[in-house]
């Protein structure tokens, strides 16, 4: 089962999560100046003004072919995109999950809100047997993130995403399949 636009729209006193607008280049330009946020997903660095218009259309894209939804986290007072989360589909009712922020938005927990919120919505859409986050073992406040929405930690995955073209060793989290079920987590690893 394919995955679309929540409606109502998933918001609270702080996000809101909503399709990406053509108005909101300005946070994909400021993404794509950050140390880390081009390296881990498809933000274009160096910026042009073409890939950012082309990157904005692949998030309405996605959701719209059924590959996962894409959406910006938004300030729920000024409406100002601050980052996104997405859900992609691996198979087998597994989907996985990947944010970021600004740098001008962190330390304020709206990264853990918007997770939480889309964590919930997405665990009632029919076909959604398991959440997987893949987090950088140095990257704690990433791991946190995903703690607080009940991901537990399943084990260490060598070499299975590539950063800024090296493969990169990460923790993969899970919600909702066996491992989070039992809580069962790989040992000998640590944050």
């Amino acid at each position: 089962m394919a995955l679309s636009y929540p409606d109502p729209p998933l918001a609270d006193d702080l996000v809101a999560l909503r399709a990406w607008r053509a108005s909101d280049i300005a946070t994909v330009i400021e993404a794509s100046r950050d140390p880390y946020i081009p390296k881990v997903t498809s933000v274009p660095a160096p910026f042009t003004k073409g890939a950012g218009e082309r990157w904005l259309e692949r998030q309405d894209v996605r959701t719209r072919s059924g590959l996962g939804v894409s959406l910006a986290i938004a300030d729920s007072a000024s409406d100002e995109a601050l980052g996104a989360v997405v859900l992609m589909h691996r198979g087998r009712g597994v989907h996985g999950l990947g944010y970021w922020l600004l740098a001008q938005a962190r330390g304020r927990g709206l990264a853990s809100r918007a997770v939480a919120l889309l964590v919930e919505w997405a665990l009632r859409q029919e076909g959604v047997a398991e959440l997987e986050a893949l987090v950088e073992p140095w990257n704690a406040r990433s791991a946190r993130v995903v703690e607080r929405a009940g991901f537990a930690r399943d084990r260490l995955l060598h070499a299975a995403i590539s950063v800024a073209g090296r493969e990169a060793d990460v923790l993969r989290y899970a919600l909702g399949g066996q491992s989070a079920r039992t809580g069962a987590n790989s040992p000998g690893q640590s944050e």
